[in-house]
């Protein structure tokens, strides 16, 4: 009898120290009725992260990341999808080194497990690729976007990782800006 009211004053004591209180105010990570996946995403974006799936290394300056040889992105589809179908796109850079030692590299798409064309990379700098998802691939609450490069930078090359593309952003859009007013 006595242990079992030791044991019981103990655990009172531990519930009432100052570090073992619950918090009135629970952390809330999302919107109140809103989605936790973007339709467009900032890779170096912390928020940004849970839907970088895999392939993905550290943020770098704040802006970017390296890609290794196949990586993935979730995405919330649009909300209104026109007929024709919504734009992927993929905002990425290539760096002289990387084309020193692999002058050209094909960047396979898939969404939702269905390919989509091919991007031949094959000059550095900045790129963008943009590709049709057809409207039938866009009707679930995710999209999974499977991105893979035929050729790339192994460990060793220049750096202790396998090395793809510094990717900035991905994303979907639901239908194109309006045309410009003309006088």
């Amino acid at each position: 009898m006595r242990r079992s009211v030791v044991a019981v004053l103990a655990v009172l004591a531990i519930a009432a120290m100052p570090g073992c209180k619950r918090r009135k105010d629970p952390v809330q990570y999302v919107e109140e009725g809103g989605s936790q996946l973007a339709i467009a995403i900032n890779v170096a974006d912390p928020r940004a992260a849970i839907q970088l799936l895999r392939g993905f290394h550290d943020v770098e300056n704040n802006a970017w990341r390296w890609t290794g040889p196949t990586f993935a992105v979730a995405l919330r589809p649009p909300k209104e999808v026109p007929p024709e179908g919504a734009r992927l796109f993929l905002e990425y850079a290539v760096p002289d080194v990387f084309l020193q030692k692999v002058p050209r590299t094909t960047l396979s798409v898939m969404v939702n497990g269905k390919a989509l064309d091919p991007e031949v990379i094959n000059k550095a700098g900045s790129g963008r690729v943009e590709r049709t998802v057809p409207p039938e691939l866009l009707r679930s609450d995710v999209i999974t976007v499977d991105f893979s490069l035929d050729k790339f930078l192994p460990a060793g090359a220049v750096d202790q990782r396998d090395l793809g593309l510094i990717v900035s952003a991905v994303g979907l859009q639901g239908s194109k800006a309006p045309a410009p007013a003309t006088k």
